[in-house]
């Protein structure tokens, strides 16, 4: 006893896509939900969500997280809803088969032609492309409903990708018989049409068939009517639905299944049965006794990788010898290799170039392979999704980027950065991500954008920094601007303004005096206004105030030396220390009446204070020269310099006083001595008068 496992049992090539998008977005931790379930087998779907990934049936309720669209696909009206959808991230998982109907469903309804659909309209394909028709397509599930229905435009049929070859053929020589003049389009997956082929070739040679895959399965379902047209055959979703009775005085079992079932699936299935006595053995082992598939030169198939050697690849195309692709009909990249690119098992579409005399079909994966990246360009332009290329060639103008399978982009150095750069050569040879913009296959043209992803991604950046700046958190940054009322400030991809007042504790005048471009701080946040996207920052307050240890340090009566900063009509300003400043009134700088405070002092000189009161609270400290001891010298040069008619200031009397570092004595007992010498040489004058 028997078990012939098929070839092209199990996922196909767009469910493994799939089931891989949603797992890697699971992977990083993402919220992920589908619009639907992804695939029409429960043992997967309970998988899946163990895996936290959940089943939603409005847009809404992924809102938060990543939507993934199935690989059945969905009318653009949902598209427009998720796209309106803030906090939503959508990921397309639809095959490309369904997206080609789907275009020419698009296509073929704006030329005013009715469509017509052979297929489930229950199915979620079907239902997708009849909205990509603008609800006016026609569905069809037999000859009988073809004939019932009325078509007063010009038409065209399609068929849901995993329809039955035969059934389909049938229902398009009705169509053409009633509707003269209308288009056939087949749109039947050719890996669906490979898998029913097979499984109508190896079935003859059965005595049962065991078809693997769940009852919501459409292609399954297809696979059981196709094979229970040649031997008994069952459906089971698992090992445990498996009746041994069917299985009584067979020799020789094939096990298919659908492209919804997994292939761990499968297994159970088959390890189930060997253990009722049966042996299995892989695809090829028995006697077919059947007719080999003709092919023509440019027919469009799918294979089954055999084996890979750096020259060539050999498929299984369904013909009597194998089907040779040779390298150079394979685009390969610099430094790619065709055991690289393929695995044995693999099903890929080829073109056929010819059939030698040797009957050895000679196969192309190039011309296909354009054509799918022409089609994959042209969704990420519809659908601003991002792709990738390596940048061949730096130019004056621009770069020329490869994006596969022959065809090249070209990115305008206007689009290359945010910025303004002068030179792209530091980006030969690398792999950048970019948007598309613009193309046109008639032209062979690409416009590609890295400036525009940049732009995305700096929108999202800043919506998230913004979000989580909070009120009074120091965080670092980076000068980016500098202006006359302040600067700019990068806090990690939004700028933020110090204000002048905020810069320091001290009064800045210029910006420029305390900054520059370049220069790494830390900062308070004083203010964040989101929907401005505007922050308010200071300097200051990220450091701590001279004040608070300046009340500590000092108290009245205290005599320091200051700077004076500030002259006013009403006092001067002195600096003690670096932030803290005190104010000496008018009438606190000299014993006699002046009427202006620049009569005595000068900005910038260095002087002699009393400390009178300090207010700690208001940040106020009252200060007196004249109580500091040392005004009456004021007089005494006033006296000797009465031939200048000018003004004496404290720079006069302290010029030599404060860097007299020889001079043993202190700053009194010199003020005290040359007082002496000038009464002495006062009354000499006077005797001399």
């Amino acid at each position: 006893m028997k078990i012939r496992l098929a070839g092209y049992a199990g996922f196909c090539s767009g469910v493994t896509t799939a089931v891989e998008m949603v797992l890697a977005e699971s992977g990083r931790g993402a919220k992920v939900s589908t619009l639907g379930p992804l695939v029409h087998n429960e043992a997967v779907m309970q998988r899946l969500q163990e895996s936290g990934i959940e089943v939603v049936e409005k847009p809404e309720a992924a809102v938060g997280g990543v939507l993934v669209i199935r690989t059945h696909g969905v009318a653009p009206a949902i598209f427009e809803r998720c796209r309106e959808l803030s906090g939503l991230k959508l990921r397309d998982a639809t095959c490309l088969r369904v997206r080609r109907a789907q275009r020419l469903t698009e296509e073929l309804s704006a030329n005013q032609v009715q469509v017509v659909i052979y297929g489930d309209p229950r199915h979620p394909e079907v239902a997708g492309l009849v909205g990509w028709s603008g609800g006016r397509a026609k569905t069809v599930t037999s000859v009988e409903e073809l004939n019932r229905i009325d078509v007063y435009n010009r038409s065209a049929l399609l068929a849901q990708t995993t329809a039955d070859r035969i059934a389909f053929n049938q229902i398009a020589s009705a169509f053409l018989t009633r509707f003269h003049g209308g288009q056939v389009y087949d749109t039947i997956c050719p890996e669906t049409e490979l898998r029913q082929k097979e499984a109508a070739k190896l079935a003859r040679t059965a005595d049962v068939v065991v078809v693997v895959g769940s009852k919501s399965s459409a292609n399954t379902a297809v696979m059981v009517e196709i094979c229970s047209r040649l031997k008994p055959t069952c459906r089971v979703a698992d090992a445990g639905e498996l009746d041994s009775k069917f299985l009584n005085g067979c020799r020789n079992v094939l096990v298919t299944a659908g492209a919804s079932t997994p292939h761990w699936m499968i297994k159970e299935v088959v390890e189930s049965m060997e253990k009722e006595g049966f042996v299995a053995e892989s695809e090829g082992n028995f006697d077919e006794g059947t007719d080999f598939q003709a092919v023509q030169a440019g027919e469009q198939v799918v294979g089954k990788v055999v084996r890979v050697t750096p020259e060539e690849v050999y498929l299984d195309i369904g013909s009597k010898t194998e089907a040779l692709l040779p390298r150079n009909e394979v685009f390969l990249s610099e430094g790619e290799t065709l055991p690289g690119l393929f695995n044995a098992g693999e099903a890929i579409e080829v073109t056929v170039l010819k059939v030698d005399e040797q009957d050895q079909t000679i196969v192309s994966y190039k011309r296909l392979a354009k054509e799918k990246r022409w089609r994959e360009l042209e969704k990420a332009a519809t659908e601003n999704q991002v792709e990738e290329g390596r940048v061949k060639q730096v130019v004056p103008a621009g770069m020329v980027i490869e994006l596969g399978a022959g065809i090249e982009g070209f990115m305008p150095g206007s689009m290359v950065d945010l910025r303004f750069i002068p030179d792209f050569k530091h980006f030969s040879g690398e792999k950048i991500q970019f948007k598309v913009i613009e193309y046109n296959r008639e032209k062979d043209k690409v416009i590609l954008s890295r400036k525009k992803l940049l732009e995305e991604e700096s929108a999202r950046n800043k919506e998230s920094i913004i979000n989580s700046l909070k009120v009074g958190s120091i965080i670092p940054g980076v000068v980016r601007r500098i202006a006359d009322f302040g600067a700019f400030v990068d806090v990690g991809g939004i700028d933020g303004l110090i204000h002048i007042s905020e810069l320091a504790w001290e009064r800045v005048v210029h910006t420029k005096d305390l900054l520059k471009v370049g220069d790494k701080v830390e900062v308070k946040v004083l203010k964040v206004i989101p929907e401005h996207e505007r922050v308010s920052l200071s300097l200051r307050q990220a450091q701590a105030d001279p004040w608070s240890k300046a009340a500590g340090e000092w108290k009245a009566g205290q005599v320091l030396k200051g700077r004076i900063t500030r002259l006013a009509n009403f006092g001067a300003f002195i600096e003690l220390k670096q932030g803290v400043e005190g104010l000496v009134h008018i009438s606190q700088i000299a014993d006699y009446h002046i009427k202006h405070p620049s009569e005595v002092l000068r900005e910038g000189e260095e002087v002699a204070v009393k400390i009178l009161e300090i207010k700690a609270g208001s940040k106020r400290i009252s200060l007196s020269v004249k109580d500091a001891g040392f005004m009456e010298q004021i007089q005494d040069i006033n006296a000797g310099k009465s031939a200048d008619n000018g003004n004496v200031t404290l720079g006069d009397v302290f010029g030599n006083l404060f860097d007299q570092e020889k001079d043993d004595r202190n700053p009194v007992e010199t003020a005290q001595a040359e007082k002496e010498d000038a009464a002495g040489t006062g009354k000499d004058d006077g005797d001399q008068s």
